[in-house]
């Protein structure tokens, strides 16, 4: 019988680049695609995406990429991996909706692409893939069961359980309760709200404290900032706009397409004379207005920052604005959200956070139910830091599952599964790939590096005329730099630099190299020199130039 497999390429140390490989005989299905947001100390990088060489070196077996839900860390990277690898790519209706929009934003074509119902079974490969309604912070997320050989595995995606949506149905615990008592193999899991104990917030308790924040601040204007994808949200605004007879502009690029995929295919319903266009703002009185905003990826900060800091074309902050906060500040933006709240403040903004914000992830008591619901024999957290994954492995521990048989593994980790065990029996080598800007092509870690080097000591230039014929030293040579101040006030370095530059441009024609290893080699010597006499370590360009004499 053949070995299951599982491998995590992303997912399974930090929040977001979610990809993992299930692997059977000769089938390897992909469950997500996702990329990752940068840290701030990455000058130029939009993103990161899986390594997904292992997938290149088998291609043949590789037969789909099955999505949970259309967040961008599930469905971000597929666009940047289909090309090399063109498989079909299933999901949701919002979910592929959202994946051919992306699809044609890089101007891919012919890729193959099907919509699941939730409740369905499709075959891809040798597998047979369930799909099991959910709720997120998005429509249309499901739960995938693959049924393997050696049992069922179970991928959560991204969970919680909302039993009053907004949006949608409840999640399908029966039909969770069902597999669990066929017995279900292992469950990679959601692991991001395991420190956090009980139920996580329903929608519907939000909906109420919005109320609250509608009707006290009727006579104001309102800026209410949310994440793009939650359209639970948005249909809770649009309904409460209704109600007390606001007009709802929205603004933010990714907000405004997945609205529109979502009410293409009908999950929401807009009350009439209620959504307004943002360039018909002024028709109306301050205290109309409910501006809905989110940023350019999604983040609830971005935009809100650029209004407080009056760097919006359209929006500015007035006196008495009431500006709710129903998100919070995702991994890396607090200094950058303190920063925005200190300005509106400033600029005389009423800011509000009451409790208008309810996570998409399942807290500690819903990983409990879902542990109990399925009785899994093996449990492998995913999605999320080790801390994260670490708590619910003491989830799973407390309802009776052996802590050997709960896994906490890392990236890269190839973890085998029979019917009666998993465990880690090798690894593949990762590299993290790195999304340059909005350029649609990853970068070189070696480019990265210089951007780090430019930031931090600036960059010399250093340009040499040459004879064509002999390649001998023609005219001046000419240093200037950008972000460098070690030449500002010390010329004694800077005819140091010329001189270097002299002795090696003569040591390198004497040896009847004039190309690329000359200019090399030059700027390495200079490089050694300013890091010797300044401790600094610019980047150094040296340049030939060929004239005729």
């Amino acid at each position: 019988m053949s070995t299951v497999k599982i491998i995590p390429l992303g997912g399974f140390d930090k929040i977001g680049m979610n990809m993992t490989l299930i692997e059977c005989g000769d089938s390897i299905v992909a469950v997500d695609c996702g990329m990752s947001f940068p840290p701030t100390n990455m000058p130029g990088i939009s993103g990161t995406i899986p390594d997904v060489s292992y997938l290149k070196e088998n291609s043949a077996k590789f037969k789909g990429i099955v999505l949970t839900h259309g967040h961008e860390d599930h469905i971000g990277a597929i666009p940047y991996i289909i090309r090399e690898l063109p498989v079909p790519i299933y999901g949701t209706p919002l979910t592929i909706t959202l994946v051919e929009e992306k699809l044609s934003d890089f101007g891919i074509k012919g890729v193959k692409t099907r919509a699941i119902q939730a409740g369905k079974t499709i075959v891809v490969g040798d597998f047979k893939v369930e799909f099991i309604k959910t709720n997120h912070s998005i429509p249309d997320s499901v739960m995938l069961a693959f049924y393997t050989p050696e049992g069922v595995i179970v991928s959560t995606g991204d969970f919680k359980f909302d039993m009053s949506p907004i949006i949608g149905e409840k999640a399908d615990m029966q039909r969770l309760s069902a597999l669990g008592a066929k017995e279900v193999l292992a469950v990679f899991s959601d692991s991001t709200n395991a420190m956090i104990k009980g139920m996580s917030k329903s929608e519907m308790d939000v909906y109420q404290q919005l109320d609250w924040f509608f009707n006290i601040y009727n006579k104001n204007r309102l800026i209410i900032t949310t994440f793009a994808s939650n359209m639970e949200r948005i249909q809770q605004i649009l309904n409460l706009g209704k109600k007390y007879n606001k007009k709802v502009a929205m603004e933010g690029e990714v907000m405004l397409r997945v609205f529109s995929a979502a009410r293409k295919l009908g999950y929401m319903d807009i009350p009439e004379d209620v959504l307004i266009d943002a360039e018909d703002v002024g028709k109306y009185s301050d205290e109309e207005i409910v501006y809905l905003i989110t940023g350019n990826h999604g983040e609830s900060v971005q935009a809100i920052s650029r209004i407080a800091a009056g760097e919006h074309p359209e929006i500015r902050i007035k006196k008495d604005d009431v500006v709710l906060f129903s998100s919070v500040a995702i991994q890396g933006d607090e200094a950058e959200f303190n920063r925005t709240l200190n300005m509106l403040e400033e600029h005389g903004a009423i800011v509000e956070f009451g409790d208008i914000h309810a996570t998409g992830h399942a807290c500690a008591g819903e990983l409990k139910l879902l542990y109990s619901l399925l009785q899994p024999k093996f449990v492998i957290p995913a999605h999320g830091e080790y801390r994260y994954r670490r708590e619910a492995k003491k989830v799973a521990c407390g309802i009776g599952i052996s802590s050997g048989n709960v896994l906490l593994v890392r990236n890269g980790d190839v973890i085998e599964l029979t019917a009666d065990s998993c465990k880690v029996t090798g690894r593949i080598a990762l590299e993290e790939v790195l999304i340059d800007g909005y350029e649609k092509s990853s970068v070189a870690h070696k480019i990265l590096e210089e951007r780090q080097k430019l930031s931090e000591s600036g960059i010399v230039v250093v340009e040499i005329c040459i004879d064509k014929k002999s390649g001998r030293y023609a005219s001046g040579v000419n240093v200037s730099s950008k972000g460098f101040v070690g030449l500002r006030n010390n010329p004694e370095l800077k005819r140091r630099i010329q001189d270097v530059a002299l002795s090696e441009l003569s040591r390198f024609v004497n040896q009847g190299v004039r190309d690329e290893r000359a200019e090399r080699g030059i700027s390495e010597a200079i490089r050694a020199l300013i890091s010797d006499e300044t401790g600094k370590d610019p980047i150094v360009v040296a340049l030939l130039t060929e004239v005729m004499l």
